[in-house]
């Protein structure tokens, strides 16, 4: 009974953190909505090997491993950006004029972020999406906090340079 209330607690602490994440990955609901669900399936099977440290890297990570075999195994291509994002749901208190600006910021800049090599796109994810730190960024991708950071600040600059290029 306990076992099931702490796996409970895991859940409803970080399925949104990690659901955010792979959502970034594949900009798809469904398919996320498989993976975060695979990803506590692995890690309520292998929580003998959660070695202490933050409960939401390790999460993470195995949801990062668990997107990339789905990506193998069924040769999936991410949606094209210009298709409706299913997570973008608009503020409902913005005018539709002013939602539709926004939707189209953010797309800008999913198209921008997609133009970033493959670090530099997992580092910015995590960091945004999933909100983690440098030193839990570094640590899923096997790098140092100090390479996360230097990647993210490059990262940014050249996201930067680029909207101010096109405006």
């Amino acid at each position: 009974m306990k076992e099931s209330i702490e796996i409970q607690k895991m859940y409803q602490d970080y399925a949104i953190p990690v659901k955010r994440y792979v959502l970034s990955l594949c900009r798809n609901e469904t398919i996320s909505e498989d993976i975060v669900a695979d990803t506590f399936c692995k890690a309520i099977k292998n929580i003998d090997s959660f070695q202490g440290g933050r409960m939401l890297t390790w999460l993470c990570t195995i949801a990062r491993n668990t997107y990339l075999d789905y990506v193998k195994k069924k040769e999936y291509a991410n949606l094209p950006l210009s298709e409706e994002m299913e997570c973008q749901i608009p503020d409902a208190q913005l005018l539709p004029e002013q939602a539709l600006i926004q939707k189209e910021d953010k797309t800008q800049l999913y198209r921008m972020i997609q133009r970033l090599g493959a670090d530099e796109k997992d580092v910015v994810y995590l960091r945004i999406f999933a909100e983690l730190s440098f030193k839990e960024i570094g640590g899923i991708l096997g790098k140092s906090e100090n390479w996360a950071r230097v990647i993210y600040y490059r990262s940014k600059n050249k996201l930067k340079g680029w909207i101010e290029n096109e405006c």
